[in-house]
């Protein structure tokens, strides 16, 4: 059965579909699968003025803000991660962004910071399924700890409505299978090695679901050969530093996404967490050892 291997760029990362299947369908099947990956990043892009989620932010500590279902349940699942993680995955901390540059190699100055942080407050933010208020001006939400892990799921979604029986998405590492191969040997699968990024640790064959990692070797900066990385905690501020990555196997690669994320945010509470939710995962310490239920 052929093979057919689609490449683009989308949410900042290099993308890929790779399928079996009838050539005609396949290209077809690509290009709806693609337009899906960017009408989700058109709409809840913090880089478009014109996206939903900026006219959310725009809109704070002014007026309540429209939406619809897609972006309701997206809110009800940032709130379970909210939940879970006793606030550690909090929506309103992309904020942070405003003085961490990891390309400057300098570290911001803490009362910057200090100032930032009453700004992060997922639990005084007013939603419902049909509107969203940020209460204080300046506020603001990112769907960037999930986004591209919904989006690979949607583009899945579409491949298989449209009959596409074998392949998987790759939307910058972050894996959804569409189905296994015509020949079920199943999808061969690196894991980065987070100390060589451009090598694999590790590879795992999958059948079916998801896999994604979150690690501290995505964007980060050494000053006095100290490590931080973009992961940033929002009571503190500063960024996680126990785990070097984090690979979790689930059914849906939204799931997978942000359970690794969560474990990277509880740092040393992270092993028993993780163990406590029942999946398969691979997480990396900054020492390099391994702790793996593969």
């Amino acid at each position: 059965m052929n093979f057919h291997q689609h490449n683009f760029t989308a949410m900042a990362s290099p993308c890929q579909f790779l399928l079996q299947g009838e050539a005609a369908l396949m290209q077809q099947a690509c290009i709806k699968a693609q337009a899906e990956v960017q009408r989700i990043e058109k709409k809840y892009s913090r880089y478009l003025d014109s996206s939903l989620l900026q006219t959310i932010n725009k809109n704070a500590g002014i007026k309540s803000t429209t939406i619809d279902a897609e972006t309701a349940g997206l809110l009800n699942y940032a709130d379970l991660c909210y939940q879970q993680s006793d606030g550690n995955f909090d929506i309103t901390s992309g904020i942070l962004r405003r003085v961490w540059n990891f390309k400057s190699n300098s570290l911001p100055d803490e009362k910057t910071i200090q100032q930032l942080l009453p700004l992060i407050n997922w639990y005084s933010v007013q939603w419902d399924q049909n509107t969203i208020f940020l209460p204080e001006k300046n506020m603001e939400i990112d769907f960037g700890g999930f986004g591209k892990e919904y989006a690979a799921d949607r583009a899945a979604e579409i491949f298989q409505s449209l009959g596409i029986q074998h392949g998987l998405v790759d939307l910058g590492g972050d894996i959804r299978i569409i189905g296994d191969k015509a020949d079920k040997s199943g999808w061969d699968i690196g894991i980065r090695n987070p100390s060589q990024p451009e090598s694999a640790i590790s590879h795992i064959t999958l059948h079916q679901g998801a896999m994604a990692t979150s690690g501290n070797y995505e964007r980060f900066m050494q000053v006095k050969h100290q490590h931080y990385c973009h992961i940033l905690k929002a009571n503190t501020g500063w960024p996680v530093n126990h785990w070097a990555s984090v690979t979790i196997l689930a059914p849906q690669c939204l799931v997978a996404g942000s359970l690794a994320t969560l474990t990277m945010l509880a740092e040393q509470k992270g092993e028993k967490w993780i163990r406590e939710q029942e999946i398969p995962f691979l997480a990396i310490d900054l020492k390099g050892l391994q702790l793996s239920n593969f």
